[in-house]
């Protein structure tokens, strides 16, 4: 029952960033972000592609690391020139005043793969020395039961642990970034209102080294979603010095939303009017911008659109559940001897 009235709330009542919460608008609320150093998952996507332009766009960082599949260079230069394009086809741009544009890179990352996150994270440390905002947006809503490379069920494995493992990776270069004079560190984790249509008890550990087949896809998605919103909490008590907030962008008709039709009937049934309860990608980053610039946005929060506070399930504010992830993660990265 309770996993049916998450794919009600999901389908039907998600949040549409229709003018309630805070009024955020990237042309005038993106302050400055001279000198700063970005990395965001998934931006090869449509929700992390546009982040990237809005953040570059308007508050000109210093570089902006687009990690996302691997890409030939002929692929990764098509990208970066279409989102550097993108940005100066923006209003904001002026030829006489952005003498240094943000220069953009591409970093291969396949979060089903630990070694590709070690990779990924080495390969960013050797370019950098700071990092003052994260955001681990990559993610899959709707694929057929299976495995990471290490055994992990796959939305669980994708969404989470790879995440959770990169974030892991790069912390002490965000600790040292915070120590920084006027630093503003953040970690921006996207994750969902279809938390909420996680299995009883928000996760089913002893299922996660499987590909959970017996469960719904919706169990399976929501259960990896409940996950970093813990992760998020667990990771600003233990962090402190870093802003940490989990976000949810809204209902949006992206690739991946349309995928959902494929698995769910409901979603099928209210597609018509699908369009009436969505909304478009440049919206629907409002609270991705948001979470990531606003000087309002609290540590240890998840906000659903635009900087709406608390509206998580019970379970996932459970912080047994948080500190319970966390202690699983741990053992699991030590395993398989990449913690010590």
């Amino acid at each position: 029952m309770n996993v049916l009235k998450g794919m009600a709330r999901v389908t039907l009542f998600g949040s549409r960033n229709d003018g309630s919460g805070v009024s955020f608008e990237p042309s005038r609320d993106i302050p400055s972000l001279a000198g700063k150093i970005i990395l965001i998952t998934g931006a090869a996507g449509d929700l992390g592609r546009q982040t990237t332009i809005e953040l570059a766009r308007y508050g000109k960082p210093a570089r902006i690391y687009i990690a996302d599949l691997p890409l030939d260079e002929d692929g990764k230069k098509e990208l970066l020139n279409r989102i550097d394009r993108e940005v100066h086809d923006g209003s904001a741009f002026n030829e006489e005043q952005d003498t240094t544009p943000t220069d953009l890179r591409y970093i291969d990352l396949d979060l089903t793969s630990f070694e590709s996150v070690q990779k990924c994270a080495a390969e960013f440390i050797a370019q950098e020395e700071r990092l003052d905002l994260l955001v681990l947006n990559a993610g899959i809503i709707r694929i057929m039961p299976g495995k990471t490379k290490e055994g992990y069920e796959i939305h669980f494995g994708l969404n989470y642990l790879g995440h959770s493992l990169l974030a892991r990776l790069l912390t002490a270069t965000m600790k040292r970034t915070a120590q920084q004079p006027d630093a503003d560190v953040r970690l921006v984790v996207v994750s969902s209102e279809g938390h909420a249509m996680a299995p009883k008890g928000g996760i089913q550990f002893e299922k996660l080294k499987t590909d959970c087949a017996k469960m719904s896809y919706s169990q399976r998605y929501g259960q990896s979603k409940i996950a970093l919103i813990a992760f998020m909490r667990e990771f600003g008590h233990r962090s402190p010095e870093i802003r940490t907030v989990a976000v949810h962008p809204g209902r949006i008709i992206t690739g991946m939303a349309a995928s959902l039709g494929k698995e769910s009937r409901l979603a099928r049934v209210t597609a018509p009017i699908a369009p009436l309860l969505c909304v478009p990608v440049s919206v629907g980053i409002k609270n991705y911008l948001w979470a990531a610039t606003s000087p309002n946005v609290i540590s240890g929060k998840y906000y659903e659109p635009v900087g709406v506070p608390d509206k998580e399930t019970s379970a996932a504010k459970d912080e047994e559940l948080s500190r319970k992830l966390w202690d699983w993660t741990e053992a699991e990265l030590r395993g398989a001897g990449i913690l010590e």
